[in-house]
């Protein structure tokens, strides 16, 4: 008989206990029974394999940043990416500068010719009764040619007031020769007070009692 047959007459009847052709068939049975089962109860279990469309995600781009140019101003392009940012010089402060003129080259105050050494601002780009003057000296005071206009401190070392000529002297012996006298002078913008230019003197002992002018700007 064969074994399709088998399995369905014992599941029918028509084979009966106690026969081998029963006895064999009873396993077959039993052996097709668990194999449906583990069949069913794979495909029960098992998720059918879904073809998933792989989905990237493009990095966020970051805003265009526009690099500083020589200039300054945002924006320009840089050659070989190489950029040097200098902040923008204002318009008002270019092309001003101060020097200072001293006369005479030599003084001692025993000399009857002349106060003391004249310091003449000399400007360039602007005016220097536009501008307020700022003296201070290391040693000595200063004397206004034109006194009106200017403030000087009680010992005389600093003057402030409008750009005009003065004269620094001095009437003590210095306690050494060796120290030189540093003049300073700065001139700025009476309203906002930016510097429009400064310079300075510098005056070395030659004997107890007299100066020379060693460097001036």
């Amino acid at each position: 008989m064969p074994l399709t047959a088998g399995i369905v007459a014992v599941f029918t009847g028509f084979n009966t206990p106690k026969s081998d052709q029963y006895d064999m068939d009873l396993r077959y049975g039993l052996l097709a029974m668990v194999c449906i089962a583990l069949v069913i109860a794979a495909g029960c279990t098992g998720a059918p394999a879904t073809d998933t469309p792989v989905q990237t995600t493009a990095p966020a781009l970051s805003p265009a940043v526009p690099s500083p140019s020589l200039s300054g101003t945002p924006g320009a392009s840089c050659s070989e990416d190489v950029c040097s940012f200098i902040p923008a010089t204002s318009p008002a402060a270019q092309g001003r500068s101060l020097r200072i003129d001293p006369s005479p080259l030599r003084y001692t105050p025993l000399m009857s010719s002349t106060q003391g050494i004249g310091l003449e601002p000399v400007t360039t780009g602007f005016n220097a009764t536009d501008a307020t003057f700022t003296w201070n000296a290391s040693y000595g005071q200063f004397i206004p040619g034109d006194v009106s206009g200017s403030t000087i401190d009680q010992s005389g070392a600093s003057v402030s007031g409008p750009g005009k000529k003065l004269y620094w002297s001095f009437i003590d012996k210095p306690a050494s020769v060796e120290e030189p006298v540093i003049i300073t002078v700065t001139a700025k913008d009476p309203e906002s007070g930016a510097v429009w230019g400064s310079s300075a003197v510098t005056l070395l002992w030659d004997s107890n009692y007299s100066v020379t002018v060693q460097n001036r700007g």
